[in-house]
């Protein structure tokens, strides 16, 4: 039979995040249990562990916990673009690795061979290696991140925008020269 409460620790635990971090999300009224033990215990059901994965998913996009609060709240809030934002983040983010990964080889193998590498080719892989560390996103990808948030009253939609990564003229050259698709 699937279980239907957990206790805090456990609900934590199987999150990876601290028992602290729930107490806190019920204190300022993010995260209120469904359940309480007859000793005033905290459990939580299915319906707040769908809801605690909102919460990270969201607090994952940069969201700052009010922010996630007023998002939960408003009644235009759709769960799925949130899941799909995180999708799209996440597989341009394999993208990048995979054309990395790619390069390398290619260093690799010209090395093996005691061959120079040119200095073009050594600039791309640097390159990527950089944004590979920043978690860089594609001028296209942070435009449907921007327009997710334009469904947002206009008060939301200013503090958000705020927080989505800048997109220079400089990343943008870069990856037109990489010709990441």
């Amino acid at each position: 039979m699937p279980k239907t409460s957990w206790k805090i620790g456990e609900l934590a635990s199987q999150c990876g995040i601290t028992v602290r971090t729930l107490h806190h999300y019920h204190q300022i009224g993010l995260l209120v249990p469904s359940e309480f033990t007859d000793a005033g215990h905290r459990l939580y059901t299915k319906v707040d562990a769908t809801k605690l994965q909102q919460i990270l998913s969201l607090k994952q996009l940069g969201l700052s916990l009010e922010e996630i609060f007023n998002f939960l709240v408003d009644t235009n809030y759709d769960p799925i673009l949130v899941v799909q934002a995180q999708l799209d983040i996440i597989n341009e983010q394999i993208k990048l690795k995979e054309k990395l990964r790619n390069e390398l080889e290619q260093l690799k193998a010209i090395m093996s061979l005691n061959k120079n590498i040119s200095a073009d080719q050594l600039l791309k892989i640097l390159e990527l290696i950089r944004m590979n560390e920043s978690n860089y996103l594609k001028p296209e990808l942070v435009e449907k991140m921007r327009a997710l948030l334009d469904r947002l009253p206009e008060e939301k939609k200013l503090k958000m925008k705020k927080m989505l990564p800048l997109v220079d003229e400089t990343k943008k050259q870069a990856l037109k020269k990489m010709n990441l698709k």
